[in-house]
């Protein structure tokens, strides 16, 4: 009963700071919209590429690129002849064209030009030199040996690049509770009210737990928010937005928790936002929602390779939601690392309750400097 009244009166501190509560319900919201933004195109870029060919008709080689579509029809490359080498490198250095194709005589092979920085040329090299190698073959009479022949694993995925990088970037708009949580518990601390609440029998999981229930409340309305968004923007949906919804409350609880953690150790409402803004963006870019981290495994549990970033919440909380949205996952494929989401963000949750109750509501406080 006590926790229920700390959150409502924590609800009611929240929604007269409306500045506050506005950053927090809209920041995630700026998130998204700059993804969408900056990754507007589709994964199935048609790539325009330059071939200087020594012949003045069109060889077998460029017709053997040409022909190279994705599955649902469209043209993998779109191909323009030229003899002007300057123009072509021009091109390249502007990004106007993908790659540069330069055919030997008889277009038998081919060198191929590009920015190796070029993210889009990375990827278009790599189909080119298959083709390039697999005509090169056939042209010599050597036999083909190994062909790899690509199947998605799912039966839908990520349409745009916006599908692929929105549920990463949804994470990082979650792990902002960590400082949020973090400055409203030393709020308390700062004026002093933890010695009127040990008056009042108040234990430390009633005032963490009743922090956290108000917390819990701003995050059902952040993560609805986001979705919403999302959706708005052009993300393609491809699994349950209810089973989406679950991880993402498990993701911001676990928020919850570390923002309590961070609480114990901090002196006032500002040296709380910025530990808790450090441990938030340790775990955006350690949980992989950023960036691809290596596995590092150091163990296996349930046939789940544990890495060594996996003691973050928000590293299962990450492929779980990845999961779900981008490739249709049920309940049963994530099973795995929605549990472990829950489970550590419930030790860290129980971690923080007992550290404040230790540091703070017996007087034993920490101090750093």
């Amino acid at each position: 009963m006590k926790a229920v009244i700390v959150a409502g009166k924590t609800l009611v501190e929240i929604l007269r700071e409306w500045q506050l509560l506005g950053l927090v319900l809209l920041l995630p919201l700026l998130f998204v919209g700059i993804t969408a933004f900056m990754y507007p195109g589709s994964l199935l870029v048609t790539y325009p590429v330059l071939v200087i060919s020594p012949d003045t008709q069109e060889t077998p080689l460029v017709a053997e690129l040409r022909a190279q579509h994705y599955t649902d029809g469209r043209p993998i490359f779109d191909l323009t002849l030229t003899a002007d080498r300057q123009a072509a490198d021009a091109a390249l250095k502007e990004q106007k064209v993908t790659a540069l194709v330069i055919l030997s005589p008889g277009g038998s092979g081919a060198t191929l030009v590009g920015d190796a920085l070029y993210n889009r040329f990375y990827r278009a090299s790599t189909i080119l030199n298959g083709v390039i190698s697999r005509y090169a073959d056939r042209a010599a009479g050597r036999p083909e040996v190994v062909r790899v022949v690509e199947q998605p694993l799912a039966a839908a995925g990520p349409e745009t690049e916006f599908d692929v990088y929105a549920p990463g970037m949804m994470i990082f708009a979650w792990l902002m509770i960590i400082p949020q949580t973090a400055m409203l518990v030393a709020r308390e601390i700062r004026r002093k009210t933890l010695r009127r609440l040990r008056l009042a029998s108040l234990r430390a999981w009633e005032l963490l737990g009743g922090i956290s229930l108000s917390q819990m409340a701003v995050a059902v309305a952040q993560v609805v928010l986001v979705f919403v968004a999302a959706l708005a923007m052009g993300f393609h949906n491809r699994g349950s937005l209810g089973l989406a919804t679950v991880v993402g409350l498990a993701i911001s609880f676990s928020s919850i928790g570390l923002g309590l953690l961070v609480a114990c150790f901090s002196e006032n409402d500002s040296q709380a936002a910025n530990i808790g803004g450090t441990f938030a963006m340790l775990q955006v870019f350690l949980s992989g929602a950023f960036y691809p981290m290596p596995a590092l495994t150091v163990f296996t549990l349930a046939g789940h390779p544990i890495g060594l970033f996996d003691l973050f919440p928000a590293t299962h909380g990450f492929l779980a939601l990845q999961q779900v949205l981008c490739y249709g996952a049920g309940l049963r494929d994530v099973a795995f690392r929605l549990g472990a989401t829950v489970v550590l963000s419930l030790l860290y949750f129980v971690a923080g309750v007992a550290v404040f109750q230790y540091l703070q509501m017996r007087g034993k406080r920490r101090r750093i400097t």
